[in-house]
């Protein structure tokens, strides 16, 4: 079979147009859009996350033209406001014709600026809502999986049990996880399948789980014995609520350093994979009172019957982990 993919490094700014030119760009006929830069401020976040596709998609036009003949954008839930909580957040299961929230959120700039330019230059576009991605990347530890794989690395070095840092609705409610590769699978699928134009799609595993059924599995798989999870959440948590966590695991692994540069050396692991996990992200996840749950009937009447073991596929990224000497090989 031929090989169609041709990977190269470039800055989205500079010098793309030359770049792209050099590596036959004028033949593209798909464009698949991930780059993201996170910013604090909101209205910064959209601002520049709105310049980073705006630029994608004139370099297309640039480059490619009518030749394009799909877009696909990857945005995700924060499109139902699961980031704010609330009032913000869409019923559940989330349903991709959902009611946008009030205020700003960067993936309706990025969606509305995609519609824009598929009408304008006859392109048809696919839209992707994946949850909580789950996969291993060499050099990139901005994962939920790595996260959670350090943590328990950490405390089975100090002899402590795998603590859920959340909170107890967090713990019983269903939360979608979407693995890398069936992800990316999906995406190629459903840009190059005729029968689909202009959709969007919310795309998990497929299967329900919760993170009590999750964190057992974690904990099997690390050899930890079985800690019976006791929770102390405030009397008023709400459904609907964001950021409750018995402790912050960001603050708690910061203050465990040394702990983790121990283990690295002894065993000889990256060690700056700690610096770039997602500590403050896995206390969001953690910290919600809500099922987090998306309705992916869209997908499957379109013909897409792929379901996923959410167990099974932490069980693979930290095996890939270990081969990558992230954390320890026992």
């Amino acid at each position: 079979m031929k090989n169609i993919f041709k990977f190269i490094t470039l800055c989205i700014v500079d010098e793309i147009v030359t770049e792209l030119l050099k590596a036959g760009g004028q033949s593209i006929t798909h464009v698949y859009h991930y780059t993201y830069i996170e910013k604090k401020d909101e209205n910064e976040l959209d601002e520049v996350n709105k310049i980073l596709f705006q630029k994608a998609l004139d370099v297309t036009v640039k480059i490619a033209g009518e030749q394009v003949k799909c877009v696909s954008l990857q945005t995700g839930y924060k499109y139902y406001g699961v980031h704010k909580g609330g009032e913000y957040l869409a019923t559940r299961p989330y349903s991709e014709n959902a009611p946008r929230h009030k205020g700003s959120n960067f993936y309706y700039t990025q969606e509305d600026l995609l519609k824009e330019y598929s009408k304008k230059h006859n392109w048809k576009y696919v839209i992707t809502r994946p949850d909580i991605i789950v996969g291993v990347s060499k050099g990139n530890a901005m994962n939920f999986a790595v996260s959670l794989a350090i943590y328990a690395s950490i405390q089975k070095e100090k002899g402590q049990s795998f603590i859920f840092p959340g909170n107890e609705i967090a713990w019983n409610s269903i939360v979608d996880h979407s693995d890398a590769l069936n992800t990316a699978r999906f995406q190629i699928w459903s840009s190059t399948n005729n029968k689909i134009n202009n959709e969007i799609f919310n795309i998990y595993n497929g299967d329900e789980v919760k993170f009590s059924t999750l964190w057992a599995s974690i904990e099997k798989y690390f050899g930890f014995t079985h800690h019976e999870q006791t929770f102390h959440t405030p009397k008023d948590i709400k459904i609907g609520d964001i950021g409750v966590l018995q402790f912050s695991l960001e603050k708690y692994v910061s203050e465990n350093k040394d702990v983790w540069e121990r283990l690295a050396k002894r065993e000889k692991l990256d060690a700056s994979a700690f610096d770039y996990a997602t500590w403050g992200f896995v206390d969001f996840g953690l910290g919600r009172a809500f099922d987090d749950h998306g309705d992916m009937t869209n997908a499957r009447q379109y013909g897409w019957t792929v379901t996923v073991d959410t167990t099974e596929c932490y069980a693979q990224c930290f095996d890939r982990l270990k081969k990558l000497k992230i954390i320890p090989s026992d």
